[in-house]
């Protein structure tokens, strides 16, 4: 069995893993980020669960459907939304219409109108609820993701796919090139927008605990969810110059970074942390 195949399915194994554990502490803790995690998560096992599929057996129309609104529309989206319920001071929601903002500048630049100016009806949207009710900032842009998620959904299981540009062996690397243009027009809005609020929130946190002195797990924690995040996006990028090789290691790696770095968060404080860390002096 190829290589192209072991790494996606095992990276889908782990996705699915790390998203149960997500949903396990949403139903103990019930805070909404774990539970958007777990969606994000999900989305990144199914996506990888798609190209092992497709390597395996063969690229359909169902099967790459199923791997772009995964992959390209919900993993990153939905990993930055559940960032949100952890930064909800109002300087990181400026940051989020920022990048929303931005995300939105791709489609405007390739005539794609419609997606562009979407984007910034969001982003307009989303100031307006930073500036009236901040404390729904994070359930606001939720709902919104998950509308936007649902129309990309609708317009992807409609569109045509061009069987002529679906990889034909395990070997080759899958893109969104047998999509439209209009299609590929969908994925930065989510993608952009994404994961620069899931590295921005976790680079913050990492940086606010260097500077309270807080002796824990977080620095090193966020390091890893921030590199987690970004190492896929590297990978992916690299295959428009040729560079295909580490696509797959990529998208395992990324995800082992991310899983480390919120289990890492997770453990518990040894007494001696305690005493050093500033925070937990009352």
């Amino acid at each position: 069995m190829s290589a192209n195949v072991l790494l996606p399915l095992l990276t889908c194994f782990i996705g699915l893993a790390f998203a149960a554990i997500m949903a396990r502490r949403f139903a103990h803790r019930r805070q909404p980020y774990y539970l958007i995690w777990s969606l994000g998560l999900l989305w990144y096992a199914l996506a990888d669960g798609s190209e092992a599929l497709g390597g395996s057996f063969g690229w359909n129309p169902q099967i790459y459907k199923l791997w772009y609104l995964t992959g390209a529309i919900g993993v990153a989206a939905f990993l930055g939304a559940g960032t949100l319920y952890l930064h909800r001071d109002p300087p990181f929601g400026s940051l989020t219409v920022i990048c929303v903002l931005g995300a939105s500048v791709p489609a405007l630049a390739t005539d794609h109108l419609l997606i562009g100016f979407l984007g910034l009806g969001c982003a307009i949207l989303l100031g307006a609820v930073l500036t009236f009710k901040p404390e729904r900032f994070a359930e606001a842009a939720t709902l919104i993701l998950i509308a936007a998620s649902l129309a990309a959904a609708y317009a992807i299981l409609r569109a045509p796919v061009d069987l002529a540009l679906l990889p034909t062996s395990p070997d080759q690397i899958v893109s969104g090139q047998a999509f439209d243009p209009d299609i590929r027009a969908l994925t930065p809005p989510f993608n952009i927008a994404g994961a620069l609020v899931l590295i921005l929130g976790a680079a913050l946190s990492a940086l606010q605990a260097i500077r309270t002195r807080e002796v824990s797990n977080r620095i090193a924690a966020n390091i890893l969810i921030a590199v987690g995040a970004f190492i896929p996006s590297v990978a992916s990028g690299l295959t428009r110059f040729g560079v295909t090789s580490l696509f797959f290691v990529g998208e395992l790696l990324g995800l082992t970074c991310i899983m480390a770095g919120f289990l890492l968060s997770a453990r518990p404080r040894t007494p001696a942390e305690k005493v050093l860390d500033p925070s937990a002096v009352s």
